[in-house]
């Protein structure tokens, strides 16, 4: 809630007498001299006396005549006595208490000779009342904490409950950040042979921000039980472990296999760097899964030992991202270290606007023709559909989207409709539609300041995320192309295939 008050606050005063006009209860007097008040009531309030107006300052005399000047109203005037003869001076000091946010306007109490009993009688009842109203709202006050501490409570309870049940089914409560799926290779490269003593490393082309696990892929295993595998994520800022891990051959399995950080992952942004290395199975080496070609030299596979590239692939990897700070079940095998010092820097993940998703149209129109948009934006699902034709493919396109010096741009993927039959998703940054279709053809490889995430086939109910790396940033801005076909030609019906939450991946 935002208060807004019609004056102008003015700077804080130093003086101690300021201080205590805002700490405790006063009577103000007007045209009335100090020494005519008895005794007993100086000695059991505070009295000042009004003396005017100055330059927004309210001007009070004390006990000895000292003047003090006031920018803030007191918190806790009792009354403001008035000689009955000097009726009309306390307009002013009621007009300065408005200006300085006063609600209440203070009473006003004649003061006579003979009638200090009455007045006494006045000032009492007027410091009853609030005594009254301040023990109410302390008793109100006191039931809104008891009730906060409770719903608090409740709050703490509910999240236990849920965590214990997560941690019970072995659940896995993050999303899908990135995705490399492995590709088959005639030569089988196997880079753990291949590199030296230290093993292999790769650089994790997401942002640190909310990271909570990492899966590698296997095609072929080792199963010798003395050996084992170590991996450990480190920061390329400074060189710090945020997470280590130590298991046996025995425990991976063919395939994926998740490496899950004791906490997901927050604070400053940073580039993480996965380390990968064998320990005592020299003779029979697993294979680890490679991804596709990868343009950008800093994100192939390399030695960990020299930071050579091994390959122009990457390893075939996954990246989950869930809340950060959020602990994972239990089931998640690690041994966890800390990064105490980390530099400002790293990748950061940019999301596309809903705007520029507005903007999305058909590329392709010679080629295809529906009696609905093809290309359709869904702002509230942050989102653009893309229809695929029975044979050959929909290519959408939003210009100069693609900003430079970009490293990546990823979505989404899915098929919204159950009924329909596969289809297949891909992403192109180019300068024109003409460079952009060859490259959806296969037909030549990427230039400097393309990118293409080759074709992925998406099956109704299923999510994946797919990328297209930038090759050679270049200092010029590219269009983004998008484009969908059937996995088999033939029936296209129902296949709702939708790019959803669109990002842009930044170094720095």
């Amino acid at each position: 809630m935002t208060v807004q008050t019609s004056y102008k606050l003015s700077p804080a005063t130093k003086s101690s007498k300021n201080i205590d006009l805002l700490k405790e209860p006063i009577l103000l007097r007007l045209g009335i001299e100090h020494d005519d008040l008895p005794n007993e009531l100086s000695n059991a309030v505070k009295i000042l006396g009004f003396e005017g107006v100055k330059d927004e300052a309210a001007i009070f005399s004390d006990a000895t005549g000292g003047k003090t000047e006031a920018f803030e109203a007191p918190l806790c005037i009792l009354a403001v006595l008035l000689n009955p003869a000097h009726r009309g001076r306390e307009k002013r000091l009621l007009d300065w208490l408005k200006g300085r946010g006063i609600i209440e306007e203070p009473v006003i109490l004649e003061w006579r000779t003979g009638k200090e009993m009455e007045t006494a009688g006045v000032l009492i009842r007027k410091l009853s009342g609030m005594l009254v109203s301040d023990a109410r709202r302390m008793v109100k006050s006191n039931r809104e904490l008891l009730a906060l501490r409770t719903l608090n409570d409740n709050l703490q309870n509910r999240f236990a409950t849920v965590e214990s049940f997560i941690d019970r089914k072995g659940m896995q409560p993050f999303e899908l950040a990135f995705s490399n799926e492995p590709v088959t290779s005639s030569s089988r490269s196997n880079v753990l042979a291949d590199a030296s003593f230290d093993g292999v490393s790769q650089v994790l082309p997401v942002a640190s921000a909310g990271v909570s696990a990492i899966a590698i892929h296997f095609d072929r295993l080792s199963h010798r039980d003395d050996a084992t595998l170590n991996a450990q994520l480190v920061t390329m800022e400074d060189m710090a472990i945020v997470e280590s891990w130590v298991i046996p051959l025995g425990k991976l399995k063919h395939g994926w296999n998740y490496l899950g950080l004791s906490r997901t992952l927050a604070g400053l942004r940073r580039t993480l760097n996965l380390r990968v290395q064998l320990d005592g199975a020299d003779d029979e080496l697993p294979l680890l899964s490679l991804g596709g070609l990868q343009p950008l030299e800093m994100f192939q596979v390399r030695d960990a030992a020299n930071d050579v590239p091994l390959l122009k692939n990457s390893l075939a990897i996954q990246v989950w991202c869930g809340m950060p700070g959020v602990v994972l079940p239990s089931w998640a095998n690690y041994l966890p270290a800390q990064s105490e010092k980390v530099r400002e820097g790293g990748f950061r993940e940019m999301p596309l606007a809903s705007g520029i998703l507005d903007l999305a149209t058909l590329a392709n129109t010679d080629e295809i023709s529906f009696e609905f948009a093809a290309i359709l934006p869904l702002p509230e699902e942050k989102a653009v559909g893309c229809h695929p034709p029975s044979t050959g493919m929909t290519i959408g396109q939003i210009p100069a989207a693609c900003p430079p010096k970009i490293l990546r741009i990823s979505s989404d993927v899915v098929v919204d409709n159950e009924e329909s039959q596969d289809v297949e998703f891909a992403i192109v940054v180019a300068a024109s539609l003409e460079n952009a279709r060859p490259l959806f053809a296969e037909q030549r490889t990427v230039d400097p300041g393309e990118g293409f995430s080759g074709w992925v086939s998406i099956a109704p109910g299923e999510n994946n995320r797919i990328s297209a790396f930038i090759n050679d940033q270049i200092g010029v801005w590219q269009n983004i192309y998008f484009a969908t076909r059937m996995t088999t030609p033939g029936d296209n019906s129902f296949a709702w295939a939708k790019f959803r939450n669109v990002s842009l991946m930044v170094n720095g």
